[in-house]
């Protein structure tokens, strides 16, 4: 696999036309070649973004009967998993991380008992509408690669089936199953991800020839993945890339923020038509973005054996 492109997007949003073009051709490359990017310039607050992870921070340093009072519901996927609650790769044991995964932000800050205080949810609030501004830039470009509207990508990701994530993988303790990971091979749902890692390593992503490679911290930059229902509106045009995340094995925790991009849940989600051709047939069924993710969610969770 050819190393992830860095893509820097200082001159896309206030570029001529010809400036935004060529980092829309930028990221088209890296999506249909490899379908992970680090993205820099994109304008996120780095006060908002250092404010999100002390309070994940805040949060997993709690004593474990302390986060459990804020346990997860799948079906409005937001709360607290802990490790082995989530299990990505079917195939291998559980994940080893934790999780506070909170779709919609907006639609529970009314709902008290849904969050471990009030200064968390308004923290997350924050950070959820910040993510999904710099994403909606990302999205335009994609927009503008693909030949479609400006505003088609933005029109159905208002985020009500958006979610941001606190992640935490512990550092290992015990003797690990074969093939246990801090978390397993999978790609994601919907249209894109955002990243915010830490300088601490664990991410690996897969080339197609099948080796794992290292998606090592860069500073000031955000890790940008293509997703399944992406590839679904594209016919495979745009890759849905399988990555993982190692056992924590060293001196550090890793602490990470991902940002899961999916479109809202009555978006009809059909292949475009300029994806299809005798040489590309249609591969996808036609779906809508809410019973995709709720399935896909509903897998991962299951937990046997």
């Amino acid at each position: 696999m050819t190393d992830i492109p860095i893509i820097d997007f200082s001159n896309f949003k206030n570029g001529s036309d010809s400036e935004r073009r060529k980092v829309a051709a930028e990221l088209d490359w890296a999506a249909s070649e490899i379908g992970f990017m680090y993205v820099k310039s994109l304008g996120i607050d780095p006060q908002i973004l250092a404010n999100a992870f002390a309070s994940s921070r805040a949060f997993y340093t709690q004593p474990q009967e302390i986060k459990d009072r804020s346990d997860y519901f799948q079906e409005i996927n937001h709360g607290y998993q802990s490790a082995g609650r989530q299990r990505l790769d079917p195939s291998v044991a559980p994940d080893l991380k934790e999780a506070f995964t909170m779709r919609d932000v907006h639609k529970n800050l009314d709902k008290p008992a849904l969050w471990p205080s009030a200064e968390f949810a308004n923290t997350a609030a924050a950070t959820f509408d910040e993510f999904l501004r710099g994403a909606n830039i990302v999205m335009e470009a994609f927009a503008i690669a693909l030949d479609l509207p400006l505003d088609f990508f933005r029109k159905c990701h208002q985020g009500d089936n958006t979610a941001l994530r606190y992640l935490h993988y512990p550092l290992v303790t015990e003797e690990l199953t074969e093939e246990q990971l801090g978390c397993g091979t999978h790609t994601d749902f919907g249209t894109i991800t955002l990243l915010f890692q830490e300088d601490v390593g664990g991410l690996q992503v897969q080339g197609r020839d099948g080796r794992w490679r290292d998606a090592i911290y860069i500073p000031d930059t955000i890790v940008v993945n293509t997703a399944d229902l992406v590839a679904t509106w594209t016919n495979d045009r745009y890759c849905s890339t399988p990555h993982r995340v190692k056992p924590m094995i060293s001196d550090t925790d890793r602490y990470s923020i991902a940002f899961f991009v999916d479109p809202d849940a009555a978006t009809p989600v059909s292949t475009f038509s300029s994806c299809i051709s005798d040489d590309h047939p249609h591969k996808y069924p036609d779906t809508t973005a809410g019973a995709y993710v709720a399935q896909r969610i509903a897998d991962s969770n299951k937990i046997t054996g």
